[in-house]
């Protein structure tokens, strides 16, 4: 079973496709680095002499019309607050304030976790690709018909494809994850301060950069069983997108309540150890007025693990049960 795997992971790595997905993956991990440099990096002279011109007229306005829009605000806030008790316009907030015109101190505890889901979500997306077309392929050339002839035992076969669409990605993963950390405590020691990251925050991401690397190992071999079923790259990709557009965009915009049963909440939920979502909550008073409030939901960290654990060995099996049945020709 080993050598049945190294020998197909030596052919994962010969397709041009996982030279392409790989690179991708570098390159978007380099935007990704661009982007942290973006947001550590002070602001320039110029840049702030700009935004000390636009404070200045800003509190001019201010000091000649505050109290009119002051009082304004009040009044508008009390009106709110006939229908809704807990209205709240921001009135003790409106005069300007210097910070506002600033840029807040980069911080390595806060800039890491964003970079780190947007790294995995990548490393997911390019995963599934590779082991998609991993599998498609040898369906395409008729490989596939060649290599059981070989190996006749279909199902030693199919775990050593799924295994190595797995185990390859691996090092792929852990690679990308560490360059793109690396690559941000570096950017943020250099113009800000890393000062602050204790063990807990460390222990925060290794356990998230874990999940990220097993979501990738978990999205190569769901791609290869996908594969395995539809026989096609293209088909397998014209399925992502149709959920993605239908099922996540239109369905999930248009019902909330929905949300804990979507695969996009539910990988958000696993890669954050639990997740929220906002459905909103609309009631009519004895005047007939119409009030909503939106209320947060949880998505536990076990729901998502379930959810995605459940989808993994559905999706597994029956692409073992058709590939063992199936006439591969």
């Amino acid at each position: 079973m080993m050598r049945l795997t190294k020998v197909e992971m030596r052919r994962l790595f010969s397709r041009r496709l996982t030279t392409m997905g790989l690179l991708g993956a570098l390159v978007i991990t380099g935007l990704l680095l661009f982007f942290a440099f973006d947001q550590a990096k002070p602001l320039s002279a110029a840049e702030v002499t700009s935004n000390r011109a636009q404070f200045d007229r800003a509190h001019q306005d201010w000091v000649a019309n505050g109290d009119q829009q002051m009082a304004d605000c009040l009044k508008a806030q009390s009106d709110a607050q006939k229908t809704d008790p807990k209205a709240d316009l921001g009135c003790s907030q409106m005069e300007p304030k210097w910070e506002s015109w600033g840029k807040p101190q980069a911080k390595f505890a806060e800039l890491m976790p964003s970079a780190l889901m947007s790294g995995a979500y990548v490393l997911a997306a390019v995963a599934f690709l590779v082991g998609a077309g991993f599998v498609s392929a040898e369906f395409s050339s008729g490989s596939m018909a060649n290599w059981l002839t070989f190996e006749p035992r279909r199902m030693r076969v199919y775990a050593s494809k799924l295994g190595a669409a797995g185990l390859g990605l691996f090092p792929v993963a852990v690679a990308m994850l560490g360059l793109l950390t690396a690559g941000v405590w570096l950017i943020v020691g250099h113009y800000a301060s890393t000062a602050g990251t204790t063990a807990k925050v460390w222990g925060h991401l290794g356990e998230m950069g874990g999940r990220a690397v097993a979501l990738t190992l978990v999205a190569a071999m769901t791609g290869a069983a996908l594969g395995m079923l539809l026989r096609h790259t293209a088909a397998v990709i014209g399925v992502a997108v149709a959920y993605l557009i239908l099922a996540e965009a239109v369905f999930g915009s248009a019902l909330k309540a929905a949300q804990p049963w979507l695969l996009g909440s539910n990988v958000m939920g696993w890669l954050q150890h639990g997740t929220t979502y906002f459905i909103d909550r609309c009631a009519t008073d004895p005047q007939g007025n119409y009030t909503c409030q939106s209320v947060a939901k949880a998505i536990s960290f076990g729901h998502s693990t379930a959810y995605l654990g459940l989808l993994v060995v559905l999706v597994v099996g029956l692409a073992a049960l058709v590939f063992r049945r199936r006439d591969v020709s």
